[in-house]
C-alpha cells in the first residue's frame, strides 16, 4: 500500500543529549521522561468520558431547571 504523501519518516529521537553553554547551567532543567501506564491511562479516559458525559447530562437539562423566582 503506498504511503500517503502527509507521512513523514522524520524523527525527534535523540541519541545523545545537547550539551549546553556554561551559562545556561544555571537555570537548566533536569530532563524528563514521563511515561504513563496502562491503568493510569486507563482511568483517566474513564474520568474524562464521564465528566464529558455530565456537561453534556447538564447540557441538556439545565434549562429546564426552574429558576424559582
Amino acid at each position: 500500500m503506498p504511503r500517503s504523501a502527509a507521512q513523514s519518516d522524520f524523527s525527534v529521537t535523540r541519541a545523545e543529549p545537547v550539551a549546553l553553554p556554561a551559562v545556561a547551567l544555571a537555570v537548566a532543567l533536569p530532563r524528563g521522561e514521563a511515561f504513563a501506564g496502562e491503568l493510569a491511562t486507563r482511568w483517566m479516559l474513564r474520568l474524562t468520558f464521564a465528566l464529558l458525559a455530565a456537561f453534556a447530562l447538564l447540557c441538556a437539562i439545565g434549562p429546564h431547571i426552574p429558576g424559582g423566582e
